[in-house]
């Protein structure tokens, strides 16, 4: 995963520099003033930002796709669409957020134009979820846990995901998702409950 995102992609035209968009560095985080040197045709600031976060970005896609090739090409393809969003971005809310919030519009328009569906890998943060999976051989444990996580609606898995693989805090997984906190917080506990539910009838 290290070489998969190339940076040759980001270098074919240049950006314009937005001076409107300029905010003071002390009141930006790190990432915040990477994304303004990128507005500004800084191309080490995209190495460092690509850097930093390909490894997470392709995660998120792997874990949902389970498929090596397609979470790279959408990894390459969130790092486009950040880098050419440089001279528009507005730091109004964490760097992550917005991120992930590209992300997902990716992993769903991925998933509605090759009618795929979503699968959640084996981990050991869904281990948790089952006190017996040691009765378990892994491959009948990622069969259980595969079937189950197709039965979700996808606001259901997303939020799951962005919670438990990626950490993100519910009031971050609220904002990427475009709804209440309360609401994000209802989507997971009703993802483990059914998760526990379909592994619990299985063990």
């Amino acid at each position: 995963m290290d070489n998969c995102v190339s940076l040759e992609g980001f270098q074919k035209k240049p950006l314009l520099i937005m001076e409107t968009n300029v905010v003071a560095n002390r009141d930006l985080s790190t990432d915040q003033i990477l994304m303004n040197e990128i507005a500004s045709g800084n191309q080490d600031s995209m190495k460092h930002l690509v850097d930093k976060w390909k490894n997470v970005a392709f995660r998120f896609f792997n874990k949902s796709l389970r498929n090596e090739a397609d979470a790279e090409d959408l990894t390459q393809q969130l790092f486009i669409k950040i880098y050419r969003s440089a001279s528009t971005y507005k730091p109004r809310a964490k760097f992550s957020t917005f991120l992930f919030t590209v992300a997902r519009n990716l992993l769903i328009d991925e998933v509605k134009k090759n009618n795929r569906r979503f699968f959640l890998s084996f981990n050991e943060e869904m281990c948790k979820i089952s006190q017996s999976v040691e009765k378990f051989e892994k491959y009948e444990w990622q069969e259980t846990l595969d079937h189950a996580m197709r039965g979700m609606p996808e606001y259901h898995r997303t939020a799951i995901l962005l919670r438990v693989q990626s950490e993100l805090s519910y009031r971050e997984i609220a904002e990427i998702m475009k709804v209440s906190e309360s609401r994000v917080k209802t989507w997971i506990y009703r993802a483990r409950s059914f998760l526990k539910e379909a592994i619990g009838g299985n063990v």
